[in-house]
């Protein structure tokens, strides 16, 4: 069993690398942005391995400030099928604001690949 503060590095550490792929990708920089999702994958394996790890974690993430904390988050949640309507909720809500830019955009990509994942099975 993973100790809580591992847990919490881990959601640390998803939250840090969530704000800088989004600021990244506002500011262009490809491989900034590319750097922090490549971490993020591998947070999100950590958490496929653990569905108990990933349900704790999903429990904080979902609920974050960031837009683009809560665009990871989601599209997690709906992979693990974890309170996947709310994800569902929280990307739709998302690609409707008009001042948040490109991270709407990913967010409505986001939420149209999990929808056509989900529709194979």
């Amino acid at each position: 069993m993973v100790e809580n503060k591992n847990i919490k590095k881990l959601i640390d550490d998803f939250i840090t690398n969530a704000i800088i792929q989004g600021e990244a990708t506002y500011q262009g920089d490809h491989k900034k942005g590319n750097k922090a999702s490549n971490k993020l994958f591998k947070i999100g394996a950590i958490m496929e391995q653990n569905i108990a790890i990933a349900k704790e974690m999903l429990d904080v993430l979902l609920f974050h400030e960031h837009i683009n904390v809560k665009i990871w988050a989601a599209g997690k949640a709906m992979d693990l099928k974890y309170r996947d309507k709310e994800a569902e909720k929280i990307l739709e809500e998302i690609s409707k604001m008009p001042d948040v830019g490109i991270l709407g955009l990913n967010a409505k990509m986001s939420l149209k690949v999990r929808k056509e994942k989900n529709n194979k099975y």
